[in-house]
């Protein structure tokens, strides 16, 4: 059984030479919440665990509500673990402690069930070991699903025992210890695997190269939502108007844009239909009913997995 502790920039400045002569093992340290904003601290915790010697992993707190959302943090969170040496799992974590996705949609079960493989698969097929953070509430409730039993588990359980009843990786046991060469008191954590010696001998490692952006048709100019934006003033950068946006990007609602969503800004409004998608239905099926591809929908979307849609999404067609 391994020590260890998880921090975000909450914990302010941390000497990590105290911290590691502490006893403590590792640290995962927060890298990005929602889609997407990096940890202000992030950098500094990560030289701080290199420069002495500790064992790290990171995560990354969700923000996402359908698997479009979570294809702009994944991408953005492995860009991000390829500038580290971890010798933890990457995680996502699944939980919403401020309330934002009770706000903001607060899709099924099934679609948090759905981000979460969709997220660990990314980071598998990028190099890295995922591992599902989340309470014991939201692992019972929400992500009780075969389709999540494979990938590890960080249980949150406040308690002097963890009673998670599927097999799980870590424990964090408290949101109150005190740790040397931190200010604040700050969650620890069991680690009951030697995930070090596991990931080195699993982990490939990805090329620091980033894979350059998908290119747009020739006829077709696409807009990368940057922090700040807003629909209208997209739409006045390029001489229309956020209606319009809204209607050939199925937005349902232009207020809500967020950063990494590409905006198409060509294309005439009369010419893309948005279809509501309904129980039962699958892209091929209505891709055929509107005589085009699954293919082609998939790529006009944006859509990662083409077996995945769900009830009330817009598809432009």
């Amino acid at each position: 059984m391994f020590k260890g502790i998880d921090i975000s920039n909450h914990n302010g400045s941390i000497d990590f030479n105290r911290v590691k002569n502490s006893g403590i093992d590792f640290v995962m340290i927060r890298s990005s919440w929602g889609f997407f904003n990096k940890d202000t601290r992030f950098e500094e915790y990560v030289n701080g665990c290199e420069s002495a010697g500790i064992p790290y992993g990171l995560y990354h707190y969700s923000y996402a509500t359908n698997l479009q959302q979570a294809e702009v943090e994944v991408n953005n969170f492995i860009e991000l673990a390829k500038r580290c040496n971890t010798s933890y799992p990457l995680a996502i974590d699944m939980e919403d402690a401020d309330g934002w996705k009770r706000r903001n949609g607060n899709p099924s079960n099934e679609m948090y069930v759905d981000i979460c493989e969709y997220f660990c698969k990314k980071v598998e097929e990028a190099g890295f070991y995922a591992i599902i953070y989340a309470n014991l509430d939201w692992l019972n409730n929400r992500l009780n699903s075969p389709k999540l039993d494979r990938f590890d588990k960080w249980v949150a359980q406040w308690s002097s025992q963890c009673t998670y009843s599927k097999p799980y990786g870590m424990w964090q046991y408290t949101d109150n210890g005190s740790v040397q060469g931190i200010g604040t008191r700050v969650d620890m954590n069991y680690a009951y695997k030697d995930y070090p010696q596991i990931i080195k001998g699993i982990t490939i490692k990805p090329s620091n190269n980033p894979q350059p952006a998908p290119q747009p048709t020739t006829n077709e100019t696409i807009y990368t939502v940057q922090k700040g934006d807003t629909l209208s003033g997209i739409a006045s950068k390029y001489g229309t108007t956020y209606q319009h946006l809204a209607q050939i990007n199925g937005i349902a609602d232009p207020n809500k844009i967020y950063v990494g969503q590409q905006i198409k800004i060509n294309g005439s409004g009369n010419n893309n239909q948005v279809y509501v998608v309904k129980s039962g239905d699958t892209l091929s099926g209505i891709a055929k009913k509107y005589g085009t591809t699954y293919q082609e929908l998939a790529r006009k979307n944006g859509i990662a997995d083409p077996n995945k849609i769900y009830p009330g999404q817009k598809i432009i067609i």
